[in-house]
């Protein structure tokens, strides 16, 4: 390769050492990789080792770090300084007069908690993806449409206040049993319907479909946002992977949410996937086994 540094200065004999520079490769495109040269000699003949490694995959882990690091400061400054805030004022005792003032607060204080939770759960869900290969899973046997019910009523705070509405389509032969941990699905259903929240237009809808697939049941989120970037579409199931990683960025999250649904999902013996569209929306969905109709 053409390297971008200086001449190496070689030792009469062993190994210079690591050093990082740059290459070019065939197609002209230059990457980071770290050099290493070495020079011994044998009788009257001169050797040289030359080793390089690439170093594309390093820098990627590196800006993911740094990137994570960044949006996990962000989301827990973000409430905790919410939270400290209103309940500032609710201990002031200047809003003893204005109790419904008092009590928006305290629900934003509320609503604030129950997002720091969310981040703490993906967090430890991380880990133990990480760790054990394994999320913590508890099988039965159970019925589908309400644990989409229960999805939409945690978030039904979060849609109002942007002013999302939720519609729900579900087939007639989509009410089906299946074999699945509740606590589990509606955590991946929480995650789709907060994602297509966050990205949607205020005022907009949110369609939650259920429909017969052959021996499976698909749940499919859609949303009428921008849709993914293309440049993004290949990292979207990727841990840490936001489409805009900047602490200024208009969606919040952790960029775990939809590494831990397809972990889920897969667990489960399902496979979830998604269509999009610039300009036009996205549309996530996962199907699941058919264990018996209601």
């Amino acid at each position: 390769p053409q390297f971008y540094s200086e001449e190496a200065q070689l030792t009469p004999n062993g190994p210079l050492g690591w050093r990082d520079t740059h290459a070019l490769r065939k197609d002209k495109k230059q990457v980071d990789i770290a050099l290493a040269v070495s020079k011994y000699l044998a009788v009257d003949q001169v050797f040289y080792t030359v080793i390089i490694h690439d170093l594309t995959e390093r820098k990627r882990i590196d800006q993911m770090k740094n990137e994570f690091i960044s949006t996990v400061s962000h989301e827990l400054r973000t409430p905790l300084t919410s939270i400290k805030g209103s309940l500032s004022l609710v201990n002031s005792g200047r809003l003893d007069s204005t109790p419904d003032k008092k009590e928006t607060l305290l629900r934003l204080a509320f609503d604030n908690c129950l997002r720091l939770e969310r981040l703490v759960n993906d967090l430890l869900d991380f880990d133990k993806m990480n760790v054990a290969s394994e999320i913590d899973v508890h099988y039965e046997v159970i019925s589908l449409v309400p644990l989409i019910d229960q999805a939409i009523s945690s978030l039904q705070g979060y849609a109002q206040h942007a002013r999302i509405t939720y519609t729900c389509e579900i087939d007639p032969d989509a009410h089906v049993q299946v074999k699945a941990d509740a606590g589990r699905l509606v955590q991946v259903l929480v995650n789709l319907l907060s994602n297509a929240v966050k990205y949607s237009p205020e005022e907009g809808e949110i369609i939650i479909r259920v429909k017969r697939n052959g021996s499976s049941v698909r749940v499919m989120v859609i949303d009428h946002g921008p849709g993914i970037p293309e440049a993004f579409i290949g990292r979207v199931f990727e841990k840490f992977a936001q489409a805009d990683s900047s602490d200024t960025r208009r969606a919040g999250g952790t960029g775990l949410g939809l590494a831990i649904s397809k972990k889920i999902v897969e667990m489960h013996g399902g496979q979830i996937s998604f269509e999009t569209e610039p300009g036009k929306g996205t549309r996530f969905y996962f199907d699941l086994p058919i264990v018996a109709s209601v």
